[in-house]
Order: C-alpha cells, then structure tokens, then sequence
C-alpha cells in the first residue's frame, strides 16, 4: 500500500485524469470513492501516527493479500481478485452493537466469508473480469462506474450490515472482511485521535501486527469505527495483547460520540476554542499587569525618589530646609531608603541646622526602631555640635543599651559622651568623670583591654590629673609605634604635659613632674598621624579633610616655651587655619582657637604688624563674642580679655589719637577679668588725656595700692592731684617722688648724662619733680599766704634749672637753644623763678604736665611705638 494517500482513501499521487501515478493508462478503472476491500497486509505501519492519518478505507478481517509491486507507485488494479463473492447480501441494523455484529458475523461466516485461494491461485484470476462490471458488463469510457464499483456486503450509505451474533461456543474464522467507507474510516482516525496516547499506540500495534488474528482486528476496527469509549478500547486491547492498558481519569469518562457531541456544542468550542485564548490573554494580562506593577515599584518608583531625594539634598546646600523635607517625604512614600535620613541630617547639621538634624533623626528611630548607627550618629551631633550630653546621653541609653547592656559601640559612645560633659565644666559636671569611666570599665569586661578602650582611658586620666597613669600610658603607645591612636588624643597629651612642665609652684607639685619627658615626640607624632589619616581618606573619597588644629596649636605653645619664633610663627597659622576650617566646636576647642588668635597677633605685635596684628586680634573677639552668644563658652576668662587688651594697647600706643577707643576696649578687657595694674594705670592715663581728672585719680590710686613706690605712678598721681586744686596731696607725692628720686642719684658716683642713656633719664624725672613740686608749693603759699612755701618753691625751681642745664647742654657746654632759634633758650623752671621773684597779675607758675603712658619700666609697648613709623609712636 505504499501508493496509496491513506489519509484521503485515493492513491498518493493520482493524476489529473484519476489515475495513480506509474500504472498503465488505459484500462485502468477508477477508484471507488466509496472504499477498497483489503486484506490483511504487512506494508500498513498503523503504528504510525502520521500513516494513520493518511490511511484509506480499508476491509480488514479475512481479505487475501495482495501483493504490491516493490517498483511500482500504486496499486493495480488489474492483479486484484474479484472480490464480488465477498458480498455481504444480510442487511445489518445500523446502529447494532458490536457485540451482535460479531456475533452475527461468525454465524454465517460460511456464507460471508468464502474460502480463500492459495498464494499462487492468483494467477488464475481474469483481470478482464475484474474490470467489468456486474454480469461482466463493461461501463462506460472503459472504465466502471461507482456503483458499478460497489463493494458487496455494505449498504447504500457505505456502512456494512448489521450481522447476527453467533454462538460464543463457535470459534471465529481464521480472517475477516471488513468494508470501510471515508466516513467510517473517518469516524475511525477520529475515535483514535480522542484515544489518550498510550491507548492510540496499542490500538496501532494491534492493527498493524501480523500476528494478531483477524477477528479481533475486526472487532477493534468495529469499536474504533463505532467511537467506543477509552474504557472500551483499552479493554479490548488489553485482551488481545494480553497487557492492562492504564488510562488517565480524564480519558474514562466519555465515548467518541458523546465527545464528538460534545466538540459540537457551544460550551465545548467555548471550552477548546476560545478559554485558551481567553486565557492566554488572561495570563499575559496578568503577565503583564505583575511586569508593569514590578518596573513601577522596583524601577520606576525607586528612580523618581532618587531623583526626589537628590533635589532635596541639593536643597539642604542653598538654604531651602522646608523644601528639602517637602522633597523627602515625597521621595519616602515612593521608595522608603534608610540611608536618605542619615544623609539629610548630616546635611542639615553641616549647615548648624541642629533642628531640623533632630527632627531627621527622631524620625528614623521611630520608622527603625532600634536602629544602632542612627542612635550613635544623633548622639554624637548632640554631644559634639549642639553640646547636649545630657540629651546624647539618654539617646545612647533608650536606643541601644536598654536592649543590649553590653553593646561595645554603645559602651565606648556612653563613654566618650561623659567625658566631654565633664570636660565641658569640671567645675560643675565633675562627676560624669566617674560615668565615663563605668562605661569605659564595663567595655573593658566585655572586650578587654584594646587599644581604644585604653587610649580613652588615657583621656581619662589626663582630664582627672592623674599625671602617674598619664606617663605610663604615654610610654605604652610611644613604644608601640604600630599601635593606633588618635590625633586629637596625642595632642591633648602633649598639651597636658607641657601644662604641667609650665605649672608654677604655688602648691606642692606632683611627685611625677620630673618624669615628664618626650613632649615634642608625642606633638609631631600626633601632627603626623594627623597627615597620614587625611592621605587616607583622600584616596578613599577624593578630597582632603582639613587638618586637625589642636596638634599645630599645641606644638606652637612649646615653640614658644623653648624661644623658637620662626616654628611658631609657622605653627600658629597653620593651627589658625586648622581651627577655621573645623566643622566640631567646643568649649576647649573654642578657647584654643581663641587663643590661637592672640598669639599670632602678639607674633605680628612684635614684627610690628599692626594693620595684620589689629584684624586678627578682631578675629579673635569676634569668635569669642559669638562663642559667649552661642554658649559654647558660658562664662568669660582672661585669656579671652587680652584680646581686648591688646587691641587697647595698638589704640593707647601706636595711634595715639583716639584714647575712648583705648578705653573701650580696656574696660572690655577688665569685664572679662583681665585688669593688671599696668591696664589700670594705661586707663587713668587715657582719662588724664581726655582731662577726666577724678576717673584718672582713681585709677591712679588703686594702682599705687599694688605698686606704692613706682617713680612713674606718683608723678602722674602728683599731675592729676594738682590738676584737681588738691595740693596738699600733690606736695605729697611731689615730695615722696623726689626722695625716691634722690635716692637713686645717691647710687651713683657721678652722673654722666651724655654718655648713658638711664643717667640722663634719671636727671629728666629729677627737673621734672622738682619743678612739679615748686609750683604745688607756690600753689600752697598762694592758697595759705604763708611765705615758708613761696621760699622753698624758689629753692625747687632752682634745682630744677640745674639739672636742666646739665640736659641742655652738649659734650662741649655749649646750650642749643642759643644756636638754633627753633629750641627755647629758656628753660620752665627758670620761667617759674622769674614769675615767683616778678610776679605777673594772672599768672601762676607752669607746671610739666606730660605723664607717662606706661607704669612698667621698661615698657615693652613704649619699645615698640619708638620703632615705629605711624604717628604718635
């Protein structure tokens, strides 16, 4: 059958006119379309879907074989038997069971079924009579028609008749003939295509095995013909093959007709037909919908609060606060990032924000409870920017300990928190020394002694003035140099030491001071491990930090110890730089830097910098005004008031012109406590110049209560009594003045004036004294009438005109003012003896009114005001 297109029950390859491809032309009859009787064959493979599909109407059960051409494409016709004894006259019922049907079948199997031929008595057939029609007529055109092609045996619709059931007892006959029409053949392929697969594979193998006998081909055929069940199928099969033929669940519960039916209803094509596609367009829907709502929250959603989080950012940089948390909260309720919170509150604390920092915080710990980097984070801005401990304090607790009492990094914080505390004011928060060190302790059981721990431990001791301990830390970590600590720590070790190396010795000092050694060592170890870390951290960021100021502060103050101006000069601007750049402010870092700034003016003082000293001296009083505002300094200290002082001292000394100025700015010294004699007497002076004779004598006279004997202050004392109308107490100091005077030219054998620069300064005070003491005499006798004081008064003016004729005249006696009209030839005590001998109505004797500026002698500022160029120094 290998021409045959058994799909479609024509050959396989049929010519336009009907006939099959390779057979001979003429007298080849035309194919029924009804069917073809066949016998048993080998060349069919029903075991093969694809050959099932294309297998034609075939009559199995007895058929002869007929042989196929091996060279040939179809079938010919001509060695065909003629099948016209195979009719099958009975009429068969046509919806009879199988099971009568074959019973019916092996009943008359004698008259149904004729004996066959052997294998050679083919030959003896006529083809001629095989293709005539009934009577041995020819048809018309040579070939026969379709009825009078018909098969006998089957009935007008193609069905073969209904055949009574034979008796069980009788065996069947060896081979069977049955017709298939298109339609059964049909109904056949489509009974096996609802088979499930396993069941269609055994049906194929029995209809295609030789050895299976032919009646129960038959009666397979009828079932698959008739659309037996699965059930059915499979029972059948399984007792030809012996084998039990399992089937899905699905496949017991309708027969082919009932599925047939079924596939013909509007459920069933809904069902097969429009569900999957319905379906399909449900799960890509779904699909779709879960693709779109995924890129929208991990994508889409994630993006646009990037894009939020990062133009509030931006925000926090131009001042716009309130926008930037607008921004966040629409960036949190797109896409919550934890990390976006510390990232604004840092922000906002970089910009001294401190409220809006809290707010940041004290949100995250409320989202994310418990949250340890965010506790230690809000408890350190607390501490070191906004110097809240005891709130920094109680965060570290509520957040981290209360769960966890042994945390390390709580520990260590606690720790770190108190000893600032305590350092803020010793003299008020002692005690939190003591909370320092339990947390510090309580580390130390849990983690052991590790070097942070005993660095901080280290700071401990350093700020409770334990020097003992403090020496055998401080060789513990200069011998391990590989050891990590801090530069601030190593700073504030140094600092320490040299404090205690400057102690002065107004109580018994510490049996360890002559231990103190290595001071430079630990200050450039600490500016190095300062340089080291900002490398660092330039590699790991890609920018410098600023450098830490207290190492270069602190190394600057031991330069100034050991004289070394060029390395302090250099050391106080970098540590001013430093201290600018800081972003932490505190109490002790606040007074360094303020003491920075005096330092380096004082440093400028000296070169004669006045412009460069002046603003950095206003740079000082600047940060330490703001400091008090903030309360980052809560009380004043002298160390800040020489600021004002010297800023007084640049008025007072260098321009000379502005004595309210110099006032001001001593009063400001004096309110923070900064008022040594010498500023006393610099502001009675200043009010001697501004002719505020009662402010100035008061001045005066607290000074002369710490200096009693200071040649300069009783000469001004002396001035401003006189001034006043108070000669009595003018003659008083006059008189005390000049005896200290006298006594001073005693310790001399002789004086020389011209030759040493303190004998002709003793001899100027002398006619100075003098002459002052005349004219308070005169003042006296004219006040009186007592003629005792006009005598001695002419006496003082005489002295005084000696002493100034030894001052007026040069190495060869020869007086000035003779020679060069612009100097008077005359001097004022002898102007005071000539009105005392020939008084003049209205006149009264003249007094040197001039005092001096400053009380010390030497006066460093009279120094420096003679070298320089602006006017009046």
């Amino acid at each position: 059958l290998s021409g045959l297109d058994l799909g479609d029950g024509i050959p396989a390859e049929i010519t336009p006119d009907g006939i099959p491809a390779g057979a001979p032309a003429d007298g080849v009859p035309e194919i029924p379309a009804e069917g073809i009787a066949l016998g048993e064959t080998s060349d069919l493979d029903l075991g093969d879907e694809a050959a099932l599909d294309k297998t034609p109407d075939i009559a199995l059960d007895g058929a002869p074989e007929v042989p196929v051409d091996d060279g040939a494409e179809g079938i010919a016709l001509d060695d065909m038997p003629d099948l016209s004894g195979l009719g099958f006259g009975d009429e068969i019922p046509e919806n009879a069971p199988l099971e009568d049907t074959i019973a019916a079948s092996s009943e008359e199997k004698n008259s149904l079924v004729p004996d066959m031929p052997a294998d050679d008595a083919f030959d003896a057939f006529d083809p001629a009579a095989f293709a005539s029609g009934p009577g041995g007529a020819p048809a018309d055109d040579g070939l026969p028609g379709l009825d009078a092609f018909a098969i006998p045996g089957l009935t007008e619709d193609g069905k073969p008749p209904a055949i009574a059931p034979r008796p069980a007892e009788e065996a069947p006959s060896a081979s069977h003939d049955i017709a298939l029409s298109d339609d059964d053949l049909r109904e056949l392929l489509q009974t096996l295509d609802s088979y499930p697969l396993n069941l269609r594979i055994a049906c194929e193998e029995i209809l295609t095995d030789e050895n299976t006998p032919g009646s129960a081909k038959s009666r397979l055929v009828m079932l698959l013909v008739n659309g037996g069940s699965p059930r059915e199928a499979a029972e059948a099969a399984g007792r030809i093959t012996k084998k039990s033929i399992v089937l899905p669940k699905g496949a017991l519960k309708k027969t082919a007709k009932e599925l047939e039916a079924e596939q013909k209803s509007l459920k069933y094509i809904f069902v097969q037909k429009f569900l999957p596609i319905i379906t399909i367009t449900l799960i890509v829907g779904i699909l779709g919908a879960c693709i779109s709502y995924l890129t929208y929250n991990f994508i889409i959603k994630p993006v646009q609060a990037d894009m939020l989080y990062k133009e509030g950012y931006a925000a926090i940089g131009k001042g716009q606060y309130e926008r930037a948390n607008q921004r966040f909260a629409d960036a949190f309720k797109k896409h919550p990032v934890k990390e976006w919170f510390y990232k604004y509150a840092e922000a906002f604390r970089d910009e001294k924000q401190y409220i809006y920092a809290e707010r940041k915080y004290d949100e995250l710990l409320i989202i994310y409870k418990q949250d340890k980097k965010g506790a230690l984070d809000y408890a350190r801005m607390e501490s070191q920017y906004v110097r809240n401990y005891e709130k920094a304090d109680r965060i570290i607790r509520e957040n981290i300990l209360d769960y966890n009492a042994d945390d390390p990094e709580g520990l260590i914080a606690l720790g770190d928190i108190n000893l600032d505390w305590g350092d803020s004011d010793p003299e008020e928060y002692y005690g939190r020394y003591e909370e320092a060190r339990l947390a510090y302790a309580r580390y130390i059981t849990v983690k052991g002694q590790s070097p942070p721990v005993m660095e901080r431990m280290l700071k401990y001791f350093i700020r409770t003035d334990n020097l003992g301990e403090v020496i055998r830390l401080q060789k513990s970590f200069m011998n391990a140099r590989k050891v990590p600590i801090a530069a601030s720590t190593l700073s504030e070790l140094g600092g320490y030491l040299l404090d205690k190396r400057l102690e002065k010795p107004d109580r018994v000092l510490d049996a360890h001071i002559d231990n103190i050694e290595g001071i430079k060592d630990v200050l450039i170890r600490a500016v190095q491990t300062d340089d080291e870390y900002r490398k660092k951290e330039y590699k790991r960021t890609g920018r410098v930090p600023p450098p830490l100021p207290e190492p270069h502060y602190q190394l600057a103050r031991y330069y100034h110890f050991y004289n070394a101006p060029l390395e302090e000069r250099q050391t106080l601007e970098t540590a001013a730089a430093a201290f600018d750049a800081a972003v932490i402010e505190n109490p002790k870092r606040t007074r360094s830097r303020i003491e920075t700034q005096r330092m380096l003016a004082d440093m400028m003082i000296k070169d004669l910098q006045w412009f460069d000293a002046e603003d950095t001296l206003a740079k000082g009083v600047s940060i330490y005004e703001d400091a008090l505002e903030r309360r980052i300094v809560k009380r004043r200290y002298a160390d800040a008031g020489k600021l004002y002082a010297a800023l007084g001292n640049i008025e007072y000394f260098i321009k000379n012109d502005d004595m309210e100025s110099a006032v001001r700015y001593y009063l400001a010294a004096e309110r923070n406590d900064w008022s040594p004699p010498e500023q006393q007497y610099r502001i009675g002076a200043a009010y001697y110049h501004l002719e505020n004779y009662p402010a100035a004598l008061e001045r005066f006279f607290d000074v002369s209560m710490l200096m009693p004997y200071n040649r300069r202050l009783l000469s001004a004392l002396g001035n401003v009594s006189y001034l006043r109308s108070d000669y009595f107490a003018a003659q008083g100091y006059y008189n005390r003045l000049v005896r200290l005077l006298e006594s001073d030219r005693l310790r001399f054998p002789s004086l020389t004036p011209d030759e040493r620069a303190d004998h002709a300064e003793l001899l100027r005070r002398l006619m100075i004294a003098l002459n002052n003491q005349g004219v308070a005499l005169s003042a006296l006798s004219a006040r009186t009438g007592k003629p005792a004081y006009r005598v001695e008064a002419l006496a003082r003016f005489s002295e005084s005109a000696r002493y100034w004729d030894l001052l007026s005249r040069d190495n060869n006696m020869v007086r000035p003012g003779l020679v060069d009209p612009g100097i008077p030839g005359k001097s004022l005590p002898y102007l005071n003896i000539r009105q005392t001998l020939y008084p003049v109505p209205g006149a009264n004797p003249q007094l040197y009114n001039t005092i001096d500026k400053d009380v010390l002698e030497p006066s460093e500022w009279e120094e420096l005001a003679s070298k320089t160029d602006v006017p009046g120094g």
